[in-house]
């Protein structure tokens, strides 16, 4: 493998193991991981060292470019017939270490040392953020892939060492989980949790609605409230195929069985209604598009829709919309706020007579 390549590969594999790859970057990861079980066996080896490396360091003082030129020096002297697994066993400690504390050492600067109950400890946590309007995907230090939806986060810790693998979120998240059946998978809403050990399935909990989801797509997972078990009650169990809503506000719980990639469609960029209150369609594309829809008159928010919509943009939306259903809509005028910027786009919708 060219020296150019080995730098790009270990980039890739340690921005995978600091969590901050973006959905580019992970495409790239996991060809290159399909390529080869010594591919496999090269980057495994690289988050063993990764995990069992010091933390404790002060950027500042590494110089990553002095490191790294140490070790392309030492490169030409490998004989391109040996192995790629044979190669890392002889450079492996002056790689990627180096590499690691040089290059992305100053990641850490923002990481936050805490547990549950904000005391310091020895997990180190990240966090992610998704802008209202956009969507996002990460892989997690137990190779686990999650889609961000808009105006989401996720905190996560940047190994799992402990005897479960916890995530917190905020907003809307879509989970292919790494099979552990001895460590199981669980995210932590504000007041709910489910627990996986591997399969797929998304979970839903914005501050603006009142209603928590947990979708199924395959495999097997448990929910229940935040401090439930300290209670000893019992965690409901959801099955493959089942929408899972809890309302806050009233505690009560619906589900449903069928096509579950509805519920998950946003990831692909994508928004599906089957039978849904115009009410929900219109806070799902305002959450898409980052724009404020006012809806007018209660006789609207109950009015069942179907559509699919990919790749239109809001202006289409709203002019099929206006076809489709008995409403009309207009933009309202933005004007410039005291500092010079423009308020959120709004849009206001009434039933057409």
């Amino acid at each position: 493998m060219k020296t150019e390549q080995h730098e790009d590969v270990l980039i890739l594999i340690v921005r995978n193991l600091a969590g901050i790859s973006d959905s580019d970057e992970i495409v790239r990861l996991n060809k290159w991981l399909d390529m080869s079980s010594l591919n496999k066996q090269y980057y495994q080896q690289v988050r063993n060292i990764w995990n069992t490396s010091d933390r404790s360091f002060d950027p500042g003082k590494i110089n990553s470019s002095l490191a790294f030129e140490k070790v392309l020096k030492r490169l030409p002297a490998i004989s391109l017939k040996r192995t790629l697994w044979s190669y890392w066993q002889k450079v492996a400690a002056i790689i990627v270490i180096p590499l690691i504390i040089g290059t992305l050492g100053w990641f850490y600067i923002i990481n936050k040392k805490t547990n549950n109950t904000g005391k310091s400890d020895d997990i180190v946590y990240n966090e992610v953020f998704t802008a209202i309007g956009t969507r996002s995907s990460l892989v997690l230090a137990d190779s686990s892939i999650v889609w961000l939806n808009s105006g989401s986060s996720l905190r996560y810790p940047v190994n799992f060492n402990t005897n479960e693998r916890k995530v917190f979120l905020k907003g809307e998240a879509y989970f292919e989980v790494k099979s552990d059946i001895l460590k199981p998978f669980i995210v932590q809403t504000p007041t709910m949790e489910v627990q996986a050990t591997g399969t797929k399935f998304s979970v839903s909990e914005y501050d603006s609605a009142p209603f928590t989801e947990v979708t199924l797509v395959s495999g097997k997972v448990s929910v229940r409230e935040v401090g439930s078990h300290e209670n000893l009650q019992p965690a409901e169990e959801i099955s493959p195929n089942e929408h899972y809503v809890y309302n806050r506000t009233t505690k009560t719980k619906i589900s449903t069985f069928g096509d579950t990639y509805r519920y998950i469609s946003w990831k692909d960029g994508i928004l599906i209604f089957r039978d849904e209150p115009l009410e929900s369609v219109l806070y799902k594309i305002s959450l898409y598009f980052n724009v404020d829809i006012e809806l007018q008159g209660e006789e609207l928010r109950s009015y069942r829709y179907y559509a699919t919509f990919k790749e239109e943009s809001l202006d289409e939306i709203l002019k099929l919309l206006r076809i489709s259903a008995p409403i009309n809509y207009r933009e309202v005028k933005r004007i410039p706020l005291p500092d010079g910027s423009f308020p959120k786009k709004k849009v206001v919708i009434w039933q057409s007579s």
